[in-house]
């Protein structure tokens, strides 16, 4: 079964404990292997970007997809 990106846009992206951490925006797909190597996550204003460990810009934190540990109905990061 083939997923578009299109239909994980606005989805749900949740820590390890189920806290909300924020909203998917993108996926970045590498177009060499076809893999996704981060996403976009439009982060909850309730967190301070600034302590994070990944990068943001333009307002969107890029997670890399190693700390993704699930897709499904929502997006859970392994912390």
């Amino acid at each position: 079964m083939s997923s578009f990106s299109g239909e994980f846009l606005k989805r749900d992206v949740v820590d390890n404990n189920g806290e909300l951490f924020g909203h998917l925006m993108d996926i970045v797909i590498d177009t060499r292997s076809g893999e996704i190597t981060e996403i976009l996550v439009d982060v909850v204003s309730e967190i301070d970007i600034s302590k994070l460990p990944w990068p943001t810009e333009d307002g969107f934190c890029h997670v890399p997809a190693q700390e993704i540990s699930k897709i499904g109905s929502k997006i859970v990061l392994r912390r």
